[in-house]
């Protein structure tokens, strides 16, 4: 599964909606957990919150996730790191379900690590046993609706620790002037490039301040730990096309 995660807070969610109103589905609540890797802090829950006037059938998963350089989010399976209960729900209407999650995976890990709980809505036909059975058999239950949580193993002092690696230029598919910017997280827990500002300055001398405004699609950017990410926005038209250094300031969000 791959997705984009420009504009990215760690609070942020994912919601897949196929023939169905957010008002008529259910709530993931919290939507964002750290977890700590051993101890008390390992287990943490979740309510599943039906607002629905019907019954509803939710499935809940894990999944490991990653980051490439250039903000594409890949997912893999990851029931074994974790033990939920209960991971299949039947929600009588306005019901609503608390799930225990606990971390099972290496009680010393030496960075952050980064998981998504999934929450499924299914399409199942809860008033008529045998319809859901046979939609079943004939294809596999359609996913009606889908929430993806931020779930983060957290080692104790974590920290995150970004470097700028470089400012370079490059040409877009369309010939425009791009500023690709990159940066290196050294450090041992995520960080989120929160009120970003990113001051430049060219081989002749002119300098410029980027503010969080005119860094759309950098601000707010993700980098998990010991990961680089790599942004390419619009080259301002106040800054001479050419070699640049810089220097940035942000507020990380934990």
């Amino acid at each position: 599964m791959k997705l984009s995660v420009r504009h990215f807070f760690n609070f942020i969610f994912f919601v897949i909606l196929s023939g169905i109103s957010p008002a008529l589905a259910f709530k993931l609540d919290p939507i964002s957990r750290v977890f700590e890797p051993a101890g008390v802090g390992a287990t943490q829950s979740y309510k599943i919150i039906n607002d629905t006037s019907e019954k509803i059938a939710v499935e809940v998963s894990m999944v490991e996730r990653k980051i490439s350089i250039d903000g594409q989010e890949t997912t893999e399976k990851a029931d074994g790191d974790f033990l939920i209960y209960p991971s299949q729900i039947i929600l009588p209407p306005q019901g609503v379900q608390s799930v225990r999650v606990t971390w099972l995976g290496n009680p010393n890990p030496e960075k952050e690590l980064t998981y998504r709980l999934v929450a499924e809505q299914l399409a199942v036909n809860l008033k008529d046993p045998k319809q859901s059975q046979l939609e079943t058999t004939t294809g596999g239950i359609k996913v009606m609706f889908r929430y993806m949580g931020s779930v983060y193993i957290r080692p104790k002092n974590a920290q995150s620790k970004v470097l700028l690696n470089g400012i370079t230029h490059e040409k877009g598919k369309e010939g425009n002037d791009l500023l690709v910017i990159t940066f290196d997280n050294q450090g041992t827990r995520r960080a989120v490039l929160s009120e970003l500002n990113l001051n430049l300055t060219s081989e002749k001398g002119t300098q410029l301040t980027l503010k969080p405004e005119h860094l759309q699609g950098v601000n707010n950017g993700v980098i998990l730990a010991g990961n680089q990410r790599r942004f390419s926005i619009p080259w301002p038209k106040q800054l001479p096309v050419g070699k640049v250094t810089g220097t940035f300031t942000f507020k990380d969000v934990q």
